[in-house]
């Protein structure tokens, strides 16, 4: 008897390894189930996208930036997004946001920056790096960050907010009617000169009978629109209020018509500090507006369909609500038409938006 125990504790070893193995093996098929079917449901560019993200979190996947331009970049406190913030910022408290109680964050006031959309490592990038310069710092950079920012740009733009901390609206003008402007980096003009901006070209085409307030931050969600308007509208009351509601405000949750229902109740609310003026403009990205040139490299069918519900419900619930309305997805068509080449809808985006 004594003779068989090896011979058991042998076999007993055989076992708890071939227990091991299949319990391993029955987790990665259970995972990669997983992760077939939510790479179905949200297409399997972006799943892969996301996973290339997840295993180079480092700036260098994304840009060139030299060793000792990063440490001249983070003495000068320099946000660059889009690749892993390697000046190591802590997140909206910089020389552009501040930390604010509520809302999360908001612009810092009398502000002049130039935006550099910077060369990409990465090909068909949408969200290429942007490095970000006050300035008055430009006459105190070296000239190794002068010639990287001629060689490494591909283009710049520069922006200013005003004393009360707003993207500055061009042609300046005053008036008794203020009509304020929210939303995300579409409202605030990602990309463009402060006369760009959407606020600024509705400022041209009203002249100085209205003053345009751009109230845009970039980032916001829609939530965070709504509660800097009903900020703004304690301290006074306005004529009138612009809400451009870009696509990714309702993107967070699986039923994204129940998010933009949630966000215009709560603008609804606060609709008589604004005469009960409200606007809503319906931005949405690129991805959806050019699916028929990027299809397998852009978005899922079926976040295109959500996409096409959207701008379905959008008319129902602003007229229950009494907003006007308008699609912005018909201008890029119309654009397309009007030029005559698919590629003209590029030149509609700063961004996705």
């Amino acid at each position: 008897m004594m003779e068989d125990k090896p011979q058991e504790h042998k076999s007993n070893q055989s076992h708890i390894l071939f227990a091991y193995i299949t319990g391993f093996l029955a987790a990665a098929v259970i995972c990669t189930l997983i992760f077939c079917f939510i790479a179905y449901r949200t297409g399997v560019s972006t799943q892969l996208s996301q996973l290339t993200q997840v295993f180079s979190k480092s700036y260098k996947s994304v840009m060139r930036l030299p060793d000792d331009l990063l440490e001249e970049l983070t003495l000068l406190k320099a946000p660059i997004e889009n690749a892993s913030n390697p000046t190591q910022l802590v997140k909206h408290q910089t020389y552009v946001t501040h930390l604010a109680d509520e809302i999360g964050y908001e612009l810092n006031p009398d502000i002049e920056v130039t935006g550099y959309f910077l060369k990409s490592l990465k090909a068909i990038n949408v969200d290429p790096p942007v490095l970000h310069l006050r300035n008055a710092d430009m006459t105190q950079i070296s000239a190794e960050l002068h010639a990287y920012l001629t060689e490494e740009s591909r283009l710049s733009y520069t922006y200013s907010t005003t004393s009360d901390g707003f993207r500055r609206t061009v042609p300046e003008v005053e008036s008794d009617k203020q009509i304020l402007i929210i939303g995300d980096s579409v409202a605030f003009g990602v990309g463009v000169e402060d006369e760009n901006t959407s606020a600024s070209q509705l400022q041209k085409m009203l002249g100085d009978e209205y003053q345009i307030i751009n109230g845009g931050v970039g980032g916001y969600s829609g939530h965070q629109a709504f509660l800097r308007a009903k900020k703004l509208s304690e301290e006074k009351k306005y004529f009138g209020l612009i809400y451009i509601a870009c696509q990714n405000d309702f993107m967070d949750g699986d039923d994204w018509t129940a998010s933009v229902r949630e966000t215009l109740t709560e603008l609804d609310s606060i609709a008589g500090q604004f005469n009960n003026n409200i606007g809503v403009v319906l931005e949405t990205y690129m991805e959806y507006n050019l699916h028929d040139f990027f299809l397998g490299l852009g978005w899922s069918e079926q976040r295109i369909e959500k996409t096409h519900t959207l701008r379905k419900y959008f008319p129902e619930i602003t007229d229950e609500l009494g907003f006007a309305y308008y699609d912005w997805s018909d201008v890029v068509q119309n654009f397309m038409m009007q030029e005559k080449t698919i590629f003209s809808r590029f030149a509609l985006y700063s961004d996705h938006a």
